[in-house]
């Protein structure tokens, strides 16, 4: 993009700046806030609908490029003839505004997943080619369970991945366009914005630094974590306490935006039409690795466990993925029933000597 680097929005602009996106055309998705207070990203129709001071959503955005269940094809077994397949319908020309920077970072990992090698899924390729996404940053944490600094790349400002980035300054944001979908926004906004002096590019930093150095929860120390996984330099009594307090329901995965695992079944309509189904699955579940024999060939909790982890932290998924399976959301955290979210797991694998009684 051409100079300048950023702009400069005045807070009290910002939902003018949003009623504007809707002239666009395009599906718009926000942060929402039910009678009990909790945060969903959903479609609105106005303005009035967005909660704009929140924390973040329990159920990531990400599932506008992922959704737990989605229709692969149609079928229509015909005789004689071969079977008619029929489609989905292509995905509607979307705008994920306010989804968090950890989020981007996530956004990039399934990138790689689906779209950065073979064979690319065609699906998750059509929603993410047809969506722009505007980052809301983080000047302190999100919320209580949030360790994204402990991660790399993942916040609390998104370093790429977004089409537009909004950094909370003072009584200002800094505005930053990366992209074509995101020159169409600056368009829409170009009245409401000035360019931004380095000075608000130096504030920002400062804020960032302090928000790292003095907010967030250091106890993840995920590089350590990481050292241990990928030199296979874990106690085995560390998998098995946690396997011990992992109750195997996959909240965890169901959760984290950056879990890939799912299942693929045929669902019949009547006797000659179906269609084949795409869904969410964990590898935390007991029936995950059940092969056609009935062997389970990871039966217990601890060797799930285990699992999962290396598939988060090991170096070998970096080189996959050009990231960690983890960015820091706190979901996890959240979620388990057990109360052993990542930065609990990262703990117990950091332990050079284990020093709990082995029962």
């Amino acid at each position: 993009m051409d100079d300048p680097k950023g702009y400069t929005l005045r807070a009290e602009d910002l939902p003018t700046a949003v009623e504007r996106l809707f002239a666009l055309g395009d599906e718009l998705i926000a942060p929402t806030a039910t009678q009990q207070g909790d945060v969903l990203f959903e479609p609105v129709q106005s303005v009035d609908e967005i909660e704009f001071s929140f924390g973040n959503a329990l159920v990531s955005p990400v599932q506008y490029l992922m959704p737990a269940k989605e229709v692969l094809f149609e079928y229509h077994l015909r005789p004689v003839q071969p079977p008619e397949i029929t489609p989905p319908e292509p995905p509607p020309e979307r705008i994920l505004f306010g989804i968090r920077p950890c989020d981007i970072a996530a956004i990039e990992c399934l990138d790689q997943f689906f779209i950065e090698r073979e064979p690319v899924d065609a699906l998750y390729q059509q929603r993410r080619e047809r969506v722009t996404l505007i980052a809301l940053a983080c000047a302190e944490p999100a919320a209580d369970t949030c360790f994204c600094s402990c991660c790399e790349g993942s916040g609390p400002v998104a370093e790429s991945g977004y089409d537009v980035q909004l950094s909370p300054v003072g009584e200002v944001y800094l505005v930053e366009f990366a992209t074509d979908r995101g020159e169409r926004i600056r368009q829409q906004w170009q009245d409401l914005l000035a360019p931004a002096p380095e000075e608000l590019f130096a504030a920002r930093e400062a804020q960032l630094r302090y928000a790292i150095e003095n907010l967030f929860e250091p106890d993840s120390n995920l590089a350590a974590a990481i050292r241990r996984v990928t030199g296979d330099n874990v106690d085995p009594r560390a998998w098995r306490e946690i396997g011990a307090d992992c109750y195997s329901c996959g909240a965890c995965s169901y959760l984290c935006p950056v879990c890939t695992c799912y299942d693929v079944m045929d669902v019949p309509y009547d006797e000659s039409r179906g269609a084949r189904i795409r869904r969410v699955d964990s590898c935390r579940l007991g029936g995950f690795t059940r092969e056609a024999t009935g062997h389970v060939a990871r039966s217990t909790e601890a060797s799930r466990a285990r699992w999962y982890t290396y598939h988060k932290l090991s170096h070998d998924y970096h080189e996959q993925r050009n990231n960690y399976g983890c960015v820091g959301c706190g979901r996890c955290i959240i979620a388990c029933l057990g109360q052993i979210g990542m930065p609990t797991v990262c703990r117990l694998i950091r332990q050079p000597e284990y020093e709990r009684t082995e029962q």
